[in-house]
């Protein structure tokens, strides 16, 4: 499966190239269905092929020439074996990015001037993956997991141990007291001291967490490493009494990832299959979480005048990086235009021509990408949850006020 987070969505949307072709298919993995695949992306290769004729925006041979990659994987055996429940597909004359994915798409073919990002905004609003890390003194283990499944991630410069990570000896004083010495100095930082191997009451104790704070950090500083920016819970098992070390050690390396919420216990021999049972539970409750503190946030906001209904009002005030939080509707769609200059909203009418049709785009996908790109969060919400029946809410930034809060 293939990442998707900030990162990923920030250079999709930082495409402006005519024509942009988005692609979106869920993909079936019953036995017997390949062929289904296969066809099923052709078909929407051909349209998407169909619409840029349409639109006059290319011609036949540099169509082809866009298309040919897309049309070689429709017979890959190697692309279909890739793990995912749905795929996402983008190209342009001078880009290509296909995601496999742990959610099924409704099918659906776009094509215009930049991509349609919207079906992937709920992967931002909502963990698509979470990941687990077990850790203890001797052993530390890294499971990535989606709604499907969780199973074991290999990280570079992850430590296998406490020994490993602080590169610990054991040696004896002349007096015949244990000590434990740290080589040489590790990314940078100086190492070579040196402190009686006890455990027990006063100085050892303090010393065994102090170790334990050094080969967190550093097992916190790789797995930050390897997540970057992307979006999902870090669910942490250890025994209990070192969870607050390492929230503490997490903090300082900037994992920011990591949950309050964690599993407490030894977990290092557990199937992927016990560590997902235990595991998806805190990645929905964290979904939830999030949905309801966008709706205190949207209800304190509203009550104080600092959000707005109106789609024109909440498209002037985007342009102008005024947009603290967009909620969306997951249903909502409004076919158009949305000028991200003048923050213009423009519906695409019946009777417009098809090569018109062919380069519509969603506004409200538009407004959303506009939003992320200024720094902005987006949440989409259930049709049942969206506290406004215009489709959308913008929660201001600090000090703006909206010009018409009425409800629709």
């Amino acid at each position: 499966m293939d990442r998707f987070g900030t990162t990923e969505f920030r250079e999709l949307v930082g495409v402006n190239a005519t024509p942009a072709i988005s692609i979106y298919m869920p993909v079936e993995r019953r036995e017997m269905t390949g062929k289904v695949n296969r066809l099923k992306l052709r078909g929407h290769l051909e349209e998407a092929e169909r619409r840029i004729k349409a639109a006059e925006v290319l011609d036949a041979e540099g169509s082809e020439a866009m298309l040919k990659p897309l049309y070689a994987m429709v017979e890959d055996r190697d692309f279909w074996n890739q793990s995912g429940e749905g795929v996402a597909l983008f190209v342009s004359p001078e880009f290509q990015r296909v995601y496999w994915l742990p959610r099924t798409f409704e099918d659906e073919v776009v094509v215009g001037d930049n991509f349609h990002t919207r079906p992937l905004l709920g992967m931002l609003a909502t963990p698509a993956n979470y990941w687990v890390l077990a850790i203890g003194e001797e052993q530390v283990n890294f499971w990535e997991g989606s709604v499907s499944g969780a199973s074991p991630v290999e990280v570079e410069n992850l430590p296998r141990d406490l020994h490993d990570a602080l590169k610990l000896e054991e040696e004896k004083d002349q007096d015949g007291l244990m000590l434990r010495s740290a080589t040489g100095p590790r990314n940078g930082r100086p190492g070579g001291f040196m402190s009686p191997m006890v455990h027990g009451h006063g100085g050892g104790r303090d010393q065994h967490k102090a170790y334990l704070k050094q080969y967190f950090t550093r097992v916190s500083e790789a797995i930050a490493d390897y997540l970057g920016e992307a979006q999902g819970p870090l669910i942490l098992a250890a025994v209990d009494f070192c969870h607050p070390i390492f929230h503490d050690a997490a903090r300082s390396a900037g994992l920011s990832q990591l949950v309050e919420s964690g599993i407490e216990g030894n977990v290092h021999f557990w199937s992927d299959a016990e560590i997902h049972q235990r595991a998806w539970p805190i990645v929905e409750a964290q979904a939830q979480s999030r949905v309801e503190r966008a709706l205190e946030l949207w209800e304190r906001s509203y009550g104080k005048g600092s959000a707005e209904i109106d789609l024109s009002q909440v498209a002037r005030r985007v342009v102008e990086g005024r947009v603290h939080m967009l909620l969306l509707d997951e249903s909502a769609q409004m076919r158009g235009d949305f000028d991200r200059e003048l923050g213009q909203v423009h519906e695409l009418d019946d009777g417009a021509e098809e090569s018109e049709q062919a380069l519509a785009k969603d506004v409200y996908d538009e407004l959303a990408e506009v939003v992320i790109e200024m720094g902005g969060e987006v949440v989409v919400l259930p049709h049942e949850k969206m506290p406004s029946q215009t489709g959308l809410g913008a929660i201001l930034r600090g000090g703006d006020s909206p010009m018409n809060t009425s409800r629709a």
